[in-house]
């Protein structure tokens, strides 16, 4: 049995203040009796250092939301409300209380507590419709991360074979094709105009601490990038590939924009890139309306990896309302692949709309292999992100000033964050093994359809009789 992966995570707080849900105000009659700081676990309330005497302000970072303090002032000075801020960020997908909570998890890689407890929906658009099966949480030797059962969440990305072939001798006869293996279904997708070489370097280390790969432009790839060239997927068309010998020929895997002419000739292109090396070829396919139908052609052709493309909320990219939701669009190629039985004849990637460590396993439920996130890592630098009118992502002054280490920390961070509660949610389905959750629709739950099967009939409109 390999040895068990586990992300070593340790506090990793940036200067800057972020957002915080509520603000917390210490009124003129507070008797500064300090029974604040003996109910708050969280150390949100401390006296001043200059004159202990006397209460300093609450520290509304720290604040967890549990309303003891509240409840418990003798004199009813502490006030509680919504941040102005708060209320205006972000939007209905994603939502404020998830860019706090990816923000928590970056400091220390713990799932955030919250006092208040769960507020979230029981069901939403896209991958809030989405109930996965716990059945197994009841049983202690499955216990996730606590880990007296080792549950593995490494994949391979490329071709698998249907069967396996042996000589007379008992020998392999049958041709195994490349593959790379990386330790989390995740890999790192940062949008080109956010990737400057500082932060490229810290999402690199953190890309080797974690054992994944990071998606990056050709041209974005300088010397001093090069000596990561096994964790980088780097990134072009077609027609740029004869012009990148040297960064080809040390890449494991190769992203390739996609175009039509591929779907005639993959194998074409498969060939101009092996004169360089044996690298796996990820062709990045747009989530557009007929994608089942390109996707079948391209994995009839000979395509090893097909990543798909959602726009910022997981919604296809060629519909102005929104059309389906990347759990939709998965399932609908999987299934698709596996009736023409040629399914694991490629990795799929899911990316798009990847906000949470939840949306990775329901993801692969659906029927990816892994996933690609991209603004999660910005939220870790300290993105905010808008979705009035249209998205809208601000990034930090001075990103450039804050130590790669830290960058770099704050990734490790949020991924061992990540990484328990898949383990969590692996364990309490009763699963082992990562490459096991895809295409596992039946330990999920999806509201659309319970809820047609429960209620469909009762509110169908009725049929008008022909006369």
């Amino acid at each position: 049995m390999p040895k068990k992966y586990h992300i070593n995570s340790r506090p990793a707080l940036l200067s800057t203040d972020y957002l915080h849900k509520f603000t917390i105000v210490r009124g003129e009659n507070c008797i500064n009796c300090g029974k604040c700081t003996k109910v708050c676990i969280y150390e949100a309330h401390k006296r001043r250092t200059d004159d202990p005497r006397k209460m300093a302000d609450p520290d509304t970072t720290l604040c967890r939301n549990c309303f003891r303090c509240i409840q418990e002032c003798p004199r009813g000075a502490l006030e509680k409300s919504l941040s102005a801020e708060f209320c205006n960020i972000g939007g209905t997908y994603w939502k404020p209380d998830m860019l706090i909570s990816l923000w928590k998890q970056a400091e220390n890689g713990s799932v955030p507590v919250s006092g208040a407890g769960y507020r979230g929906p029981f069901t939403g658009n896209g991958f809030d419709s989405m109930w996965t099966d716990m059945s197994e949480i009841v049983r202690p030797t499955r216990d996730g991360i606590h880990g007296r059962e080792y549950i593995n969440t490494s994949i391979e990305l490329g071709n698998k074979l249907n069967h396996l072939k042996f000589n007379s001798d008992g020998e392999l006869a049958s041709n195994v094709p490349d593959s790379v293996a990386i330790s989390l279904p995740i890999i790192f997708d940062i949008p080109t105009e956010y990737l400057t070489p500082a932060i490229a370097k810290a999402i690199l280390k953190a890309a080797v601490v974690i054992d994944t790969c990071v998606i990056m432009p050709v041209t974005a790839i300088t010397p001093e990038l090069e000596k990561y060239a096994s964790n980088i997927i780097p990134l072009l068309s077609i027609g740029e590939i004869d012009a990148h010998e040297a960064i080809l020929e040390k890449a494991r895997l190769v992203a390739i924009e996609y175009s039509d002419d591929m779907i005639k000739d993959f194998a074409s292109l498969k060939e101009k890139i092996k004169k360089f090396n044996c690298a796996v070829t990820i062709i990045r396919l747009p989530a557009v309306r007929n994608i089942e139908s390109i996707a079948e052609k391209l994995v009839r052709n000979g395509a090893e990896v097909i990543q798909i493309i959602a726009d910022y909320k997981g919604n296809e990219v060629d519909s102005s309302s929104g059309g389906r939701h990347l759990k939709d669009i998965i399932r609908g190629i999987h299934l698709r692949l596996v009736e023409d039985r040629i399914r694991d004849g490629v990795t799929i990637i899911a990316s798009g709309g990847i906000a949470m460590a939840e949306h990775v396993t329901k993801a692969m439920l659906c029927g990816a292999d892994l996933t690609a996130i991209d603004i999660p890592l910005l939220i870790v630098l300290g993105a905010k992100i808008y979705e009035a009118l249209e998205k809208l992502i601000v990034m930090p002054e001075g990103l450039d000033k804050i130590p790669q280490p830290l960058i770099t920390q704050r990734i490790v961070n949020l991924m061992g964050a990540w990484h328990s509660q898949i383990l969590e949610m692996m364990g309490a389905m009763g699963i082992r093994e990562a490459r096991r959750l895809r295409g596992e629709s039946g330990r999920a739950i999806f509201f659309e359809e319970i809820d047609k099967d429960t209620f469909g009939n009762l509110f169908k409109k009725p049929e008008m009789i022909k006369t």
